[in-house]
């Protein structure tokens, strides 16, 4: 059974002066012991409207996979340019984004690192005129659970019809 969850956010605005570098658009934390991410499908509107040069491999919109605050695997999921664009990103149609993204996933050693979250970040280069506006932000993540949680909640379940059976007999 797959886990859906998701992220939005109206817009996002830097400046080379002000705030260049990573900004958080949102995260979502995976549930302890997931073994694998089905799919991440992103969607962001952006621009990159400063009067220096464009990179749209360095003014970008990231997912990454922490562990912590250490990144364990990062996909570019759109790059700005100084025209307004729609750009969309599906996990499951890129093979090597997939099984590279998953195979750090199982590298986790969930007992010491419980913590874990793929993020929805932008990246804004420091450099004189630069800057990188979006909007319609949105990140969509689906994972599948390590089959123990199942088991746990199922258990759990029962213990409380057991009680609340015996409550009743009582």
């Amino acid at each position: 059974m797959a886990v859906t969850q998701s992220v939005t956010a109206s817009s996002t605005d830097q400046y080379w002066y002000q705030n260049a570098g990573l900004f958080e658009i949102g995260r979502i934390s995976l549930q302890y012991g997931t073994n694998e991410i089905l799919d991440i499908d992103t969607s962001v509107r952006l621009v990159d409207q400063g009067w220096g040069y464009e990179s749209p491999t360095e003014n970008a919109v990231y997912v990454g996979l922490f562990s912590g605050d250490a990144e364990l695997y990062q996909i570019r999921v759109a790059g700005a340019s100084h025209e307004i664009s729609t750009q969309t990103y599906d996990l499951a149609s890129n093979a090597t984004d997939y099984a590279q993204l998953n195979a750090a996933l199982d590298q986790l050693n969930w007992s010491s690192y419980p913590y874990v979250t793929v993020r929805f970040y932008t990246h804004a280069v420091g450099y004189l005129g630069w800057e990188l506006h979006t909007s319609n932000d949105s990140m969509i993540v689906n994972s599948v659970p390590e089959p123990g949680t199942y088991g746990m909640l199922l258990a759990g379940l029962g213990l409380l019809g057991a009680c609340a059976g015996r409550r009743k007999r009582d």
